[in-house]
């Protein structure tokens, strides 16, 4: 059954642009900034953020603008009678922010804005599953709860490894970055349902891997688990 909601998300998503055109899902790219240069996500090669967060460069995001996300929507309706948009969660960027100004802008009440309290693989997984679930013939009302539901099924358990760059975003004291790199401490945090914690501490990126099998086989015990891997250099 063809699906009669569109779909738009923001760049950070990560799927391929082949995937995008595939299921006519509008991507609205936010912006890279890396020291006084700024890039269009997606558009670039992503060693420029290793090298410059290796030489301690300052690297950071810009928000679309909300015309950006007006363009996508007018060009889902093209095609669909409604459409949901998908964000990085809203803890993490301004681009939720951007989105509901630009469907303000629009107004239009067939525009659904969801922030998926999530990045990365999660948000991506996401996406997926809801696009299956539209196919099915469900209308966008029944799409974003479905959503909703989703949300709390998974969450992203990650390490970082130079401690530095939680002292940049206040999640670590200077000190503390010191000793842990001294001790080859690695934390092991969390996202989930748009907060970030420090769950556990570890001594070298073995334990981290340990760390992500142990809570795997928790999550089976409950049955069939989806996990997804990301890397960085």
């Amino acid at each position: 059954m063809n699906r009669s909601v569109g779909l738009v998300v923001d760049s950070t998503f990560g799927i391929s642009r082949e995937f995008a055109k595939k299921h006519n899902i509008s991507v609205v790219p936010l912006k890279v900034v890396i020291g006084d240069k700024e890039y269009v996500d997606g558009e670039f090669d992503n060693q420029k953020v290793i090298d410059a967060l290796q030489n301690k460069v300052q690297v950071k995001t810009s928000q679309p603008a909300p015309e950006l996300f007006m363009q996508a929507y007018e060009s889902q309706f093209l095609t669909y009678k409604e459409v949901i948009c998908l964000t990085i969660s809203q803890n993490l960027s301004g681009t939720f922010n951007s989105a509901n100004l630009a469907k303000t802008i629009l107004d239009n009440p067939k525009v659904h804005i969801v922030d998926t309290e999530s990045n990365i693989n999660g948000a991506a997984y996401l996406l997926e599953v809801l696009l299956n679930y539209l196919n099915e013939g469900h209308s966008a009302e029944e799409g974003v709860q479905f959503v909703e539901e989703q949300k709390g099924k998974g969450s992203l358990i990650f390490t970082v490894n130079n401690l530095q760059t939680l002292v940049q975003n206040g999640r670590l004291s200077k000190v503390q970055a010191i000793i842990g790199n001294i001790l080859k401490i690695k934390p092991i945090l969390r996202f989930k349902r748009g907060v970030l914690d420090v769950e556990h501490k570890v001594r070298s990126f073995n334990n981290v891997l340990l760390y992500i099998v142990e809570e795997t086989k928790k999550l089976m015990i409950e049955g069939k688990v989806v996990v997804r891997i990301a890397y960085v250099d």
